[in-house]
């Protein structure tokens, strides 16, 4: 599922991506430094341990993005480019612009969901650091000394974990729990998947990288001209024989340009039409001419394309179970899910098998005598602010306490593996997408919306 930032490991310095970051967040963020204490000012980004950080990047909110907090991601982000695209150089002045911008990003979204009432226990921290560590296969003690020696100081690896969990409920709480689609949506959908035969399979894969110049929503002539003129200038370096992914570094100014422009693979049916149109006729290394979208100008690259055709014939189910409380109030809710917590801790520590606390305590009388079981699960067979945790979960993990109408619930992720759907499950799937499609969609819009309403300071920026 493509998260709101690239999925760039915490920790890209210790040679290895995270498998489970924060609590149930699977969102990695690049590697970044914040206050050990909530998410106030940081004058120093965590005193001596991190040398020359008394530049100030950004001041963001109440916070402080200091130069060396920059410089850390920054080299994260190139050491990361190196892996993925040997031999590409991106102009070191964008890549530098680019993160920031995504960690004025990140420090809002974190500030503001502290604002609003989400808080990070030191409980919750210390058990995602215990899962950073463990997925490194180091214990906490070798952690504390991998980080040291990275030139990033402790209380700012604790800083960057809290805005990980942060958001990763923030996103839980205001846009996973908030979507639904409904049955006409998905009838509305499959029978454009149906459309499409003959022209691109809606299951056909593709492979597409970007060089995209955005406009403003109302964008002005002057503002259209300067972007046509760079989009213009980037498909003459690509006419003169220049590598896609080198322009893309150079004029792009979409979050993936860093990376060459590219988007990643997904089926046809969850490309925009406008793109799955412009590329339909292309080949791999082929570049579609320029075009127009309601966010900017784009030049789309076939990286590659792997032919399908009809509905969806399989899917990855998962093995679940839940633990579930009853809690019709706020002092019900609260309580709820301080018990589940301390459960996790201790299914975590290995005090007590999670089907064990699921029968002696799960009030689903359904699932409870069989340990919480809920069987093989297709995508979408669940509510969707459960099914969106369940999607971050790798087998063996365990979500955080999760707020439903009238219940709150703790699931574990025993399994995953691909099934064949039987008839009419392909429904349960397209629903699966379409949530999340809209809850990203809907996170997109939360981000841009708390961007705007922060106070953000560029020093030397006098836009």
């Amino acid at each position: 599922m493509n998260k709101f930032l690239p999925r760039l490991a915490l920790l890209a310095v210790l040679g290895a991506g995270l498998s489970g970051v924060a609590a149930h967040a699977q969102m990695t963020l690049p590697g970044s430094t914040g206050s050990a204490q909530g998410l106030g000012p940081q004058a120093s980004g965590g005193g001596s341990e991190s040398p020359s950080s008394d530049g100030i990047a950004a001041v963001v909110g109440n916070q402080v993005i200091t130069q060396y907090d920059l410089k850390l991601r920054v080299e994260d982000t190139l050491s990361q480019i190196a892996r993925e695209h040997p031999g590409a150089q991106p102009p070191l002045d964008q890549v530098r612009a680019q993160v920031l911008q995504q960690m004025i990003d990140e420090y809002a979204l974190a500030e503001y969901a502290e604002q609003s009432g989400l808080q990070v226990g030191e409980d919750t921290l210390k058990s995602a650091i215990a899962q950073v560590a463990a997925a490194n296969h180091v214990d906490v003690e070798q952690l504390h000394a991998k980080v040291r020696a990275q030139g990033m100081g402790w209380k700012d690896f604790e800083g960057q974990i809290r805005r990980e969990i942060l958001i990763d409920r923030l996103r839980q709480r205001d846009v996973a729990a908030k979507v639904s689609v409904s049955d006409q949506e998905v009838d509305d959908y499959l029978s454009h998947m149906r459309s499409l035969q003959g022209q691109v399979a809606p299951t056909e894969q593709l492979h597409l990288a970007q060089i995209f110049v955005p406009l403003p929503e109302h964008a002005d002539a002057q503002q259209v001209a300067q972007a046509r003129k760079r989009i213009d200038a980037a498909a003459a370096a690509l006419q003169q024989g220049r590598r896609f992914e080198i322009v893309a570094q150079q004029f792009s100014q979409g979050p993936e340009a860093a990376h060459g422009g590219d988007l990643g693979t997904r089926p046809a049916g969850e490309w925009p039409d406008l793109f799955v149109h412009a590329v339909r006729d292309l080949q791999p290394g082929q570049i579609s001419a320029v075009i127009r979208s309601p966010a900017g100008f784009h030049i789309l690259e076939m990286v590659g394309r792997q032919h399908a055709s009809g509905m969806p014939r399989t899917a990855m189910q998962a093995d679940v179970r839940e633990i579930v409380l009853d809690a019709d109030n706020d002092s019900a809710r609260a309580a709820a899910v301080h018990e589940l917590q301390a459960v996790r801790r201790a299914v975590l520590a290995g005090e007590v098998s999670f089907a064990a606390k699921a029968k002696e305590i799960s009030q689903d009388l359904r699932t409870a005598p069989e340990g919480g079981s809920l069987g093989w699960l297709l995508p979408g067979q669940l509510p969707a602010a459960l099914d969106s945790a369940l999607d971050n979960l790798n087998p063996g993990q365990i979500s955080q306490p999760l707020v439903v109408p009238g219940r709150v619930v703790l699931l574990q992720l025993v399994d995953r593996r691909e099934h064949p759907l039987g008839p009419g499950q392909e429904r349960a799937v397209v629903r699966s997408e379409l949530l999340q499609r809209k809850a990203e969609k809907n996170f997109h819009d939360l981000v841009r919306d708390v961007r705007e309403r922060t106070y953000v300071r560029i020093p030397g920026d006098d836009s």
